[in-house]
């Protein structure tokens, strides 16, 4: 909802109106937030042409604070000043009838999302009354296809920018070295002309693919992992419930979705998405993580 929510804001909201006496009928702006940004659903006059009764303009206004909570959530205080700057100014002298604005809703589902790899937005973004940042922990990400024998296939073929199906067939031409030690000078060769042969036609380069295959080298036998960074994000609780998360730093090398938990929170549940790149810095990033709350 709130994705439809912002549309309409934008959408509805830029357009010019008359100043009038009717203009005096919207709420205050709210105190605290990104430079106390007010976002109205329906353009000026709107409620008086149609004639809202008072339950409709209570149900509006509640739209609108829950619309600009969680805007604050997910914007920058730079982006949410950006975002002021695109409304209509409120002309002066202009009045409330409607009383103090709502507390923020609690809300069960939201998407937080970022750059792979980077950080939210630079420093700590101001937050509604009563929510807290928690901490939260990741764990695993790093299994990989049965068929692809420890090698995480998913980031490599995405670094070299083609399908994990055609590296995956590149590589079936490759032997590699038994437990023994590695391969000699002489099989070395060889399978790298048997990688290029097949990974050629697609623009990758011999400097690319070894730039690529040391990266992600990883030390043989059970457990050894290749270069990551770990991501990291807080939730936002409120009540003793997760409304939402913010993700501060991607990481990298997640080769599936890690599994996210919330110290001291029963019942938080969340979905986790990665992304793929070309950037060996950023690959495998999680790029977003929705909220929601068990019942």
């Amino acid at each position: 909802m709130t994705k439809h929510l912002i549309i309409l804001a934008l959408s509805l909201g830029s357009a010019k109106c008359p100043s009038s006496a009717q203009d005096g009928q919207r709420p205050p702006p709210p105190e605290g937030g990104a430079g106390g940004a007010h976002l109205h659903l329906l353009p000026r006059g709107t409620e008086e042409t149609l004639n809202l009764t008072a339950d409709q303009r209570r149900q509006v206004t509640d739209l609108e604070v829950e619309l600009k909570t969680k805007l604050e959530i997910i914007l920058t205080p730079d982006q949410m000043e950006k975002l002021k700057a695109m409304r209509p100014p409120q002309p002066p002298g202009g009045q409330a009838i409607r009383g103090q604005r709502p507390p923020a809703p609690d809300g069960n589902s939201e998407t937080a999302r970022a750059p792979a790899g980077k950080a939210n937005g630079a420093g700590a973004k101001l937050l509604p009354a009563g929510v807290t940042r928690v901490p939260v922990v990741f764990s695993g990400g790093h299994e990989t296809d049965p068929i692809d024998h420890g090698r995480p296939v998913v980031l490599i073929a995405a670094a070299l920018g083609v399908k994990p199906e055609v590296f995956r067939e590149a590589f079936s031409h490759v032997h590699p070295a038994g437990p023994g030690g590695g391969p000699t000078d002489a099989e070395a060769r060889q399978n790298k002309t048997a990688l290029m042969n097949a990974l050629g036609k697609f623009g990758i380069t011999n400097e690319r693919l070894d730039a690529v295959s040391n990266f992600y080298r990883y030390p043989p036998g059970r457990g050894g992992v290749w270069k990551n960074q770990t991501a990291t994000a807080n939730a936002l609780v409120k009540n003793g419930a997760v409304i939402s998360y913010e993700i501060t730093s991607g990481g990298a090398g997640y080769s599936t979705p890690p599994t996210l938990s919330v110290p001291d929170i029963k019942g938080a549940t969340a979905r986790v998405e990665i992304s793929f790149g070309k950037d060996m810095e950023t690959n495998g990033a999680v790029s977003a993580i929705t909220a929601s709350q068990d019942k």
